[in-house]
């Protein structure tokens, strides 16, 4: 996570532990730890446990508080979002919501105590809740089913702060640089060069961008990258002798 930053997911008037168990567990895939309750509505029980898996820890921790007010002031939070599948129009500006992966490109100040309200299950925030909030984000759904199930949305959310704020875990492997894949799709034009020797040169620039294209959209390793290397370089060996 970038330095002195802290997440906290707060649950509001939560309606079942199930969804408790489930959130915290989200959070924790992603690399966070703060789950704040503010005034549940169903107590934090076996089933809030069974649910939370190997992420007990987060929610023995959980701290509760009578309400969003008293949460923000307690813990000095500094930036406050919102949740809402309910999208208003222009004339409702509390629900005039930016869609959730706009937070993978925001610049969070440096020393943030950020919190992201998730209101409800039947109901969501109220607007007195987005009213407090300094933005207010939605995940753009399918159009006659746009409600998510609250531990879902919370998944939603983690996972886009983890890209964020980089608390989600390296991968094993270094993805293929620039420079590598340049080198590809030149052997590769060379090769189109070579086995389309007579074709008009325009359809012959039309190959190369083709298989430029596949490289570029290609997740390729290093390692990937340098064997597809050595072996198109024996192939144009090859066909050039």
């Amino acid at each position: 996570m970038l330095p002195s930053i802290e997440v906290f997911f707060v649950l509001v008037e939560t309606k079942y532990q199930g969804n408790i168990g489930l959130a915290a567990r989200a959070i924790k895939n992603f690399g966070f730890n703060r789950l704040i309750l503010v005034n549940p509505i169903c107590e934090v029980g076996r089933e809030a446990y069974y649910r939370s898996m190997h992420a007990q820890d987060v929610l023995k921790s959980a701290r509760i508080y009578g309400s969003v007010d008293e949460f923000v002031e307690a813990e000095e939070i500094s930036f406050l979002i919102g949740t809402t599948a309910k999208v208003g129009s222009e004339k409702n500006p509390l629900r005039i919501a930016v869609p959730l992966n706009v937070i993978r490109e925001f610049m969070f100040p440096v020393s943030s105590r950020i919190a992201i309200l998730f209101g409800n299950e039947e109901r969501g925030l109220k607007n007195d809740e987005l009213s407090k909030c300094d933005i207010v984000v939605t995940i753009p759904t399918g159009e006659y089913y746009p409600t998510l199930n609250l531990a879902h949305a919370v998944v939603l959310v983690a996972y886009e702060f983890s890209l964020a704020l980089k608390t989600c875990r390296e991968l094993p492997y270094r993805p293929a640089t620039q420079k590598e894949k340049e080198i590809l799709c030149r052997l590769l034009s060379d090769i189109v060069e070579i086995v389309c020797y007579g074709l008009p040169e325009g359809k012959i620039n039309i190959y190369k961008r083709i298989v430029c294209n596949i490289v570029g959209r290609a997740f390729l390793s290093g390692r990937e990258a340098h064997s597809l290397i050595g072996i198109f370089k024996k192939v144009k060996k090859k066909i050039s002798s």
